[in-house]
């Protein structure tokens, strides 16, 4: 045999020789729960628009979306939210064409058709919905939130959609 060989065979030797003795297993465990539905939902993250259950129109700008007047979310129910309750937090802009035309608007959310709180609004531009949710609407994994108003645009001969608000996110966090 060429000299080669025979250190090939002895590197054989000793690989197959070290692979009989005992070897430790690893054992790796996943201690995550299954991802369920996310408590937090920003109108422009594609990974969670499954959520928005109803009433929400493409994303526009890359950052919000119109609703039309009646709305649905499904949000996630943080840990701790079952015990303490939660609140409710929608990140929207009010159009000015909508109080233009009817003075004000009224905005109410509700679990199961349990009213949680209705806000009114006289003024265009940004602002921010919050109610509080009673922690005995949240008893599953996830909750479906619903949002009515009480006016929205209807469709025009430009936009064939009903115009409600503009949606920037939507949230549910523990107290």
């Amino acid at each position: 045999m060429k000299k080669v060989e025979i250190v090939i065979l002895v590197l054989l030797a000793f690989g197959a020789a070290g692979c009989k003795g005992k070897q430790s297993r690893v054992t790796v465990q996943n201690e995550e729960e299954p991802a369920g539905p996310a408590s937090v939902v920003r109108m422009n993250d594609p990974a969670v628009s499954n959520q928005l259950v109803s009433g929400f129109y493409a994303i526009e700008g890359g950052s919000w979306r119109w609703t039309a007047g009646k709305f649905s979310a499904q949000l996630g129910v943080p840990p701790a939210a079952a015990q303490n309750g939660a609140a409710l937090t929608l990140g929207l802009a009010i159009a000015d064409t909508s109080i233009q035309k009817f003075g004000s608007i009224a905005l109410t959310a509700s679990i199961n058709g349990t009213k949680l709180k209705t806000e009114q609004y006289d003024k265009g531009g940004r602002t921010t919905f919050s109610a509080d949710v009673p922690a005995s609407l949240l008893s599953g994994n996830s909750v479906k939130v619903d949002f009515a108003l009480d006016k929205a645009l209807p469709p025009s001969t430009s936009d064939k959609r009903e115009l409600g608000v503009i949606a920037t996110s939507v949230e549910l966090a523990a107290k």
